[in-house]
């Protein structure tokens, strides 16, 4: 015995010399200091995200005795007694768990214990833990009072909701000091620790009022309080209530940007520990119809394309039902909205025959059970046997879903391809499938899945470059899709057409107008790259032959845009290019030297686009986006404040302009500042491409974005790259410029009837039919230097006469030949031919200006 106990002592020392070099000095507990989250907010004061704990310090003797007793008849009652060890306690859980064949989970650690491993250790389940564990609370012990120990886990220890301590949870849950907490209130806490994400009110308040009933008999046994008190205390109703205030605003792509940036700033413990208030540039009415109308979009596509097929198929007679899913449909991706559902059964409930039956009574067949209204048994031919399929889910039981609720379900074949419409549920769904579904407007149950596609949209104002909505993807919190990659920001992605404006803008600036006639004719060129031949052709297929450079715009040819960057008679050219196209925010990336960047070949992130389309906005001047306005420590100090230069042709260049007080007002507030941001590009060119963007968005490629909004200040441009495997639309008006992008993550075609018309522009209307509602129209004003002429539109040269032509817009001293003698005519010449067609009423006004 003697030697059994030697050898015991030797490898207990052994062991703990060897584990306490690697363990902290109990000093280090005592460093308890008062933490407040991080708060990202709205430009209008919503709470979009908080980052870090709530820890709110207080010392033993200001703890309520209520506290302190429900605590230890929760956790440790014989705390006062042991020495950091419960020997009673750890042969207590081992004869439970002999007992229990293994099933009970009575735990035998100490407060002491559990602070040692809150604090500095792992939860794995290994001996050499458990020893490191025993040895730093024997450490704990030993420097520490019995009250400072308490102390420690009543200021620290995890309690849920982000709150740590019972100080912090007090107010998370019940919304008061810890000093006016009831002692139903104080058993509630109490009972947390062991399961956070169970025991606490918020998640679960029948489990919390189960644990808190536990709580209080331990504290009836302990005489800590009487059978009247304990008895009146069951009777306290369990809220779930969260008092803390909510998230008001579903802005995660901000608020991760703004997370980020704060810790580049101030370092990780300072900006989620020290209470930093970060308010963004976001609108919360624009956030939200961004939200809105990317789900929607991507939700419309995805279903467009047809069903996928359940998330998994399992024997569901063998099966725990509410566990497949709460755990197991972990394991699949979802989204908000969407809830996953069990299918039972599907059983036929009327065969044709009985339908028949029906109809030939005179009677009529039950409209919800169908997808095609049968009156009469001639119509027997659209007749099918009607299923019936039965869905369990976790929190409304069992529930019958009809045809309806999985018309849109044709089963996907490829992006191009889908099966046949359903006829009956039982052609979608089977016993033991478990797919997600969601809630119609009207209430009703429909299948859902998660989308594959992605997409972006971000929207700046192009006076300042706030950025004042931005969705970076379907589902932030998405694991399984790579949902915290922000797909508006820092995506790299061909914006196809939707550059061409770019290389419009830089050919104008080297003397092509609007009225240029280029030949849109096949292109072969050899490619060193490729080592073969680089036959480039238009969306449509088509070869238009002579086009003058508007109707190009509009079309969208790629021939053209070709031509442009290759034309050697005006000095355009690439290296011109792409010098010229820097000045509107695009790095290397997006510039691609060789005769592909025409076609929008580069790399880019809906962020570069609408900065980019911002200098048109804005009349020719660059606004660097920005999505921070201000830093303010806990007590309100400000530590940043963002100085954005602004876009200020009203205060600067007020000469260059025409005012129009029918088009819109200035305001000065918003120049008062003395940043004033550089010009990139002329008045004259910025207008002269807004107003064939204005055209395009009237009767070309986003003519559906004014026949649904009806506004006529709106230009913009879609984008369709090669096999449609991205798609875009980028536009704006005088107030808000805004992109979006649709696509796959990992590249690939979208669907051959997929283009940025179809697709992105429905995702931009949804969301500017909400952004620009009841604003007024803010259309661009007209600089100083355009001049209206009358041209042959075959031609593109000065008309002779008024017949079969129409006018076009031009910069003084850029005006084409005439006709008649193919000499310039003089620019005094066409203003007073443009003078006397107003006279004569031979073009409307709206198109002059």
């Amino acid at each position: 015995m003697v030697t059994v106990f030697l050898c015991i002592g030797a490898l207990l020392s052994g062991g703990y010399f060897y584990v306490a070099p690697s363990l902290p000095q109990a000093e280090e507990l005592r460093d308890v200091r008062p933490q407040t989250p991080l708060s990202v907010y709205s430009r209008d004061g919503r709470l979009i995200s908080q980052f870090g704990a709530k820890r709110s310090p207080l010392q033993y003797e200001d703890m309520p005795q209520v506290m302190v007793q429900a605590v230890l008849a929760a956790e440790d009652d014989r705390f006062f007694e042991h020495p950091g060890i419960d020997y009673q306690g750890i042969l207590r859980a081992m004869t439970y768990f002999v007992l229990s064949a293994g099933n009970s989970r009575q735990g035998g650690s100490t407060i002491t214990q559990q602070i040692a491993r809150q604090r500095h250790l792992t939860r794995d389940r290994t001996l050499v833990r458990k020893f490191k564990e025993w040895v730093l609370a024997l450490r704990i012990e030993r420097e520490f009072s019995k009250q400072e120990i308490l102390e420690i886990y009543l200021n620290t220890t995890f309690l849920g909701q982000n709150s740590y301590g019972v100080v912090a949870a007090a107010q998370s849950y019940f919304g008061k000091s810890l000093d006016e907490i009831t002692l139903s209130e104080a058993a509630i806490l109490a009972g947390i620790p062991a399961a956070p994400s169970l025991y606490n009110p918020v998640r679960n308040a029948d489990v919390a009022a189960q644990r808190r009933n536990y709580v209080l008999g331990r504290m009836q046994e302990l005489n800590f309080i009487t059978q009247v008190e304990y008895q009146a205390a069951l009777g306290d109703l369990v809220e779930s209530r969260l008092y803390d205030r909510a998230q008001e605003l579903d802005a995660p792509y901000v608020a991760d940007r703004a997370y980020r940036e704060a810790i580049r700033r101030f370092g990780e413990e300072a900006a989620t520990d020290s209470g930093l208030k970060i308010k963004t540039t976001i609108d919360s009415r624009l956030q939200r119809a961004s939200n809105m109308a990317l789900n929607k979009a991507l939700i419309g596509y995805d279903k467009r394309h047809g069903y996928r097929g359940p998330l998994f198929n399992v024997d569901w007679l063998q099966s725990d039902w509410d566990e497949l899913l709460t755990e197991k449909i972990k394991e699949f991706p979802s989204a908000p909205g969407f809830f996953p559902g069990l299918v039972v059964s599907v059983n036929e409930i009327m065969t044709v025959e009985q339908q028949l039956a029906v109809l030939s009574a005179g009677e009529h067949l039950d409209a919800d059970l169908m997808i095609n209204t049968v009156e009469t048994p001639n119509e027997a031919k659209d007749l099918a046997p009607i299923f019936e399929a039965k869905v369990y889910f976790t929190d409304r039981g069992t529930i019958p879903v009809d045809i309806n609720a999985v018309a849109w379900a044709s089963p996907y074949i490829n992006q191009n391809r889908k099966g046949a419409p359903p006829k009956t549920v039982a052609d979608v769904l089977k016993a033991g499938d478990v797919a997600l579904f969601e809630l119609s407007e009207t209430g009703d149950l429909r299948l859902a899945q998660v989308p594959e596609v992605q997409g972006a949209l971000i929207s700046i104002d192009p006076q300042d470059g706030a950025i004042t909505a931005l969705t970076g993807g379907f589902n932030f919190y998405d694991e399984k899709k790579n949902g915290k990659f922000n797909r508006a920001m820092d995506a790299d992605r061909q914006p196809g057409s939707a550059f061409k404006p770019f290389i419009y803008s830089a050919a104008l600036e080297r003397g092509f107008t609007a009225a240029s006639i280029i030949n849109d004719a096949p292109i072969v060129e050899q490619s060193s790259e490729l080592e073969t031949f680089w036959r480039p052709e238009n969306y449509s297929g088509e070869i238009n032959g002579p086009t003058r450079l508007r109707e190009a715009l509009i079309k969208s040819l790629n021939l053209v845009s070709i031509r442009i960057l290759r034309s050697p008679d005006l000095v355009t050219g690439i290296s011109h290019t792409v010098e010229y196209l820097k000045g509107f925010g695009f790095d290397q990336t997006a510039l691609p030297r060789n005769n592909t960047l025409a076609l929008g070949s580069g790399g880019v992130a809906p962020l570069d686009v609408v900065q980019g389309y911002a200098t048109f906005a804005n009349g020719g001047y660059s606004v660097v986006p920005y999505i921070i306005e201000t830093i303010e420590d806990e007590n309100g100090q400000v530590l940043y404040r963002a100085n954005p230069d602004l876009a200020c042709s009203d205060c600067t260049n007020s000469e260059d302009m025409e005012p129009d007080p029918l088009l819109i007002e200035t305001s000065s507030d918003l120049y008062s500042s003395e940043n004033h941001t550089e010009r990139t590009i002329s008045a004259q060119n910025a207008y002269l491409i807004n107003d064939m963007l204005q055209d395009n968005v009237r009767r070309g490629t986003g003519r559906r974005a004014y026949r649904e909004l009806g506004r006529t200040d709106l230009s913009g441009k879609t984008g369709t790259t090669n096999d449609s495997s991205d798609v875009w639309f980028a536009g704006y008006n005088g107030d808000i410029v805004t992109a979006v992008w649709v696509g796959f993550d990992q590249v690939r075609p979208l669907g051959t009837r997929e283009t940025g018309a179809s697709t992105a522009l429905p995702m931009w209307i949804d969301f500017m039919r909400e952004a620009l509602d009841k604003s007024r129209l803010n259309a661009m004003l007209r600089p100083t230097g355009i001049i209206d002429v009358r041209i042959n539109p075959e031609t593109g040269l000065v008309a002779d006469t008024a017949e079969n032509s129409i006018f076009e817009k031009f910069r003084i001293g850029f005006a084409p030949q005439s006709e008649s003698d193919g000499s310039n005519v003089p620019d005094h010449t066409i203003v007073q031919n443009y003078s006397e067609a107003i006279r004569e009423n031979l073009t409307k006004p709206e198109s002059i200006f």
